[in-house]
């Protein structure tokens, strides 16, 4: 399961990085117009993908930490795109590597009440 989380991780956050360097190039027009009205913008649409692929390459380590960065930037994505078709293309992929994420915890959790 953290195979399946690991690899819907680095394509959502993927997907969400293409997304978020147009946000950036917007932000980045924003801020041609009046300095500093599109910081904001340009720190979320580069940190929130960022976030989702450092989520999806940790979940084999540490899935709890790892899912919860996949379903913060899931959400934050949500949050900042509304609710559409491009929107959902990354959002779905990193929730359900967030759910899978989680469901690996409890594999290890399993795997440690076996052993003892």
């Amino acid at each position: 399961m953290k195979t399946g989380a690991l690899i819907l991780g680095i394509i959502g956050g993927l997907v969400a990085l293409s997304y978020g360097l147009l946000g950036f190039g917007l932000g980045s027009l924003a801020d041609a117009s009046q300095a500093g009205s599109g910081a904001v913008f340009k720190l979320l649409s580069i940190g929130l993908p960022v976030a989702a692929l450092v989520g999806g390459g940790m979940v084999k380590a540490k899935p709890v930490v790892g899912a919860a960065l996949m379903a913060i930037a899931a959400i934050g994505i949500v949050l900042i795109l509304g609710f559409n078709f491009f929107s959902l293309i990354p959002v779905v992929l990193l929730g359900v590597g967030a759910f899978l994420g989680f469901l690996g915890m409890q594999e290890d959790s399993k795997q440690t009440s076996i052993a003892t």
